[in-house]
């Protein structure tokens, strides 16, 4: 396919937001071929270029109040969550064109993970309402985790983040099994209480997958107005391991380690301070408080 032939066209005033990091650097490359294709259209757009974390959020936020109507993520799931955090529910509408490595909010949306596909999406797709959470007033579109799920994340950004695609995970997976103990929660899902006193992971999942196709709560959905709580309990090193092939294979849920529940709003506390992320990004510690926000968010996807 000769990309340069496709002419695109944008519905509406649209702002890029670009990580040039996304994707262990591969972005950078990726975005010059976007806008070449971009301006061969003739197509008038505002471009924000990310060179530190939290500057996505600051440049979502210049780019509502300049007047964008159309506000598009290009990078990984840290510069969706960044760029969600930064525009109006109430009158902006979010894109994604997924170039990080995991991407597991574009697979919730059914997104294309090509970024062709994804960008020609810009000019065809209708918007579509979808939940979004809060964690501690901070807004969240796929997973928060609690615990060895969030201290994993911490030590492959921290010590293997030079690594390739998925081998930092995989590489933090292994040392932390060996390292990482367990806590005991009390969680509050709507009317249900939940305590646990070996426990290893809590996720709280409004899309299904973290990353990649490692898909924590297979049966959630982004727009059915709930969000799904996964328990992990404490196992061995093997049972562990076990289970992480189990969820590779989204078979993990009727495991007796396993505790689910569903709900609107929780409140997760634990006896010790332990890790939280959202969306991949580190967050603090418990306690937290997580809900849905009242106002969907506007995205641009198929349907």
């Amino acid at each position: 396919m000769k990309l340069q032939h496709q002419r695109l066209s944008l519905l509406y005033k649209t702002a890029f937001i670009v990580n040039p990091a996304a994707g262990g650097g591969k972005a950078e490359k990726t975005w010059r071929q976007i806008e070449k294709i971009l301006k061969e259209s003739g197509l008038t757009f505002s471009v924000y270029i990310c060179g530190s974390r939290g500057e996505a959020k600051e440049f979502a936020l210049q780019a509502v109040k300049h007047g964008s109507e159309l506000v598009v993520a290009v990078g990984g799931d840290g510069t969706v969550n960044e760029v969600a955090n930064g525009i109006d529910l109430e009158k902006t509408i979010l894109g994604i064109i997924p170039l990080g490595t995991g991407n597991g909010f574009r697979r919730a949306c059914g997104i294309p993970g090509g970024w062709w596909e994804s960008l020609r999406g810009l000019s065809s797709w209708l918007p579509r309402s979808v939940d979004v959470g809060t964690v501690n007033g901070r807004r969240f579109l796929n997973v928060i985790g609690i615990g060895f799920d969030a201290a994993v994340a911490e030590m492959a950004a921290e010590k293997y983040g030079r690594m390739k695609g998925y081998l930092p995970y995989v590489a933090a997976f292994f040392e932390k099994l060996g390292q990482f103990g367990h806590f005991a929660v009390s969680i509050q899902c709507d009317d249900q209480t939940f305590t646990e006193n070996e426990t290893l992971l809590v996720a709280v999942a409004n899309g299904s997958n973290y990353g990649g196709r490692v898909s924590i709560a297979p049966q959630a959905r982004i727009d059915d107005g709930k969000l799904d709580l996964v328990l992990v309990r404490k196992g061995s090193k093997r049972e562990t391991t076990y289970l992480a092939a189990k969820v590779l294979l989204r078979r993990h849920l009727n495991d007796s380690s396993i505790i689910t529940g569903r709900g609107r709003q929780l409140e997760v506390i634990a006896d010790h301070p332990v890790p939280v992320h959202a969306d991949g990004e580190m967050t603090g510690n418990l306690p937290i408080k997580i809900s849905l926000e009242k106002t969907p968010l506007k995205i641009l996807a198929p349907v």
